[in-house]
């Protein structure tokens, strides 16, 4: 599927024709403007959404009559849920090349955003199920759009570390850290509240993004932003 993602064609030449990634190429990726947007929206985005995730499961149990039918609920709407994931996969791609890997990752903090304050609004099992299912048009959108976005503003060659640091990385590191004070907060306030607060904290990063996301628009190379060792690659 993400092979019918548009990438530059240049981009892709240069990652045949270049030398292997040097630690100074990572450093200095490291060090891009960029890529500081690109971990900030994932920190305020992907970030928290995941930490919501993690005890969805437990919310969602207690929408239904008892535990045990809400158990059983939540088995059937998640293998619904990776159906739709992977027929999103193959639309994904085509709807990431119409409105670009920016407008892409905007759109996806907002489909984030909006499912975790819905999931502290609605009430019952009908209303949460919806809003378990948005997670499988968010989250085709959102990788599709991390890949055309690493191709289209950063070295190719750098696309596993990008992924990994840039991505995996932050994501597991963050994670790790709010999970605690999340958790925390469900036993204060409770479920609704938190996930008013997540979500709102959301849709402020998504916010954010439209202005600190490097527009499609931009050229792939800028020879002002991009370090030395990068641009003379």
């Amino acid at each position: 599927m993400i092979m019918m993602v548009k990438f530059d064609k240049n981009a892709a030449q240069q990652d045949v024709d270049s030398d292997p990634v040097k630690v100074t190429d990572v450093l200095a990726l490291i060090k891009m403007p960029r890529f500081h947007a690109f971990a900030l929206y994932i920190f305020g985005c992907a970030c928290i959404y995941g930490v919501y995730d993690q005890q969805f499961a437990i919310y969602f149990s207690s929408q239904f009559p008892t535990v045990e039918e809400g158990n059983r609920m939540f088995g059937y709407l998640n293998s619904l849920q990776v159906f739709l994931e992977a027929g999103g996969m193959f639309l994904a791609p085509f709807f990431v090349n119409r409105v670009g890997a920016k407008n892409s990752l905007v759109i996806a903090g907002f489909i984030m955003a909006t499912r975790i304050i819905g999931s502290g609004l609605v009430d019952g099992p009908i209303g949460i199920s919806a809003m378990k299912l948005l997670h499988a048009v968010e989250l085709p959108i959102l990788l599709i759009a991390v890949f055309k976005y690493f191709s289209k503003n950063f070295d190719t060659r750098l696309a596993s570390t990008l992924y990994l640091f840039g991505f995996q990385f932050v994501i597991q590191v963050f994670t790790s850290i709010l999970s605690p004070l999340v958790g925390h907060s469900y036993d204060v306030i409770g479920f609704q509240h938190t996930y008013l607060i997540l979500g709102s904290v959301v849709g402020v990063f998504a916010t954010l993004s439209i202005f600190t996301l490097v527009s499609d628009k931009t050229p792939s190379v800028n020879p002002e932003e991009q370090p030395k060792e990068l641009a003379t690659a």
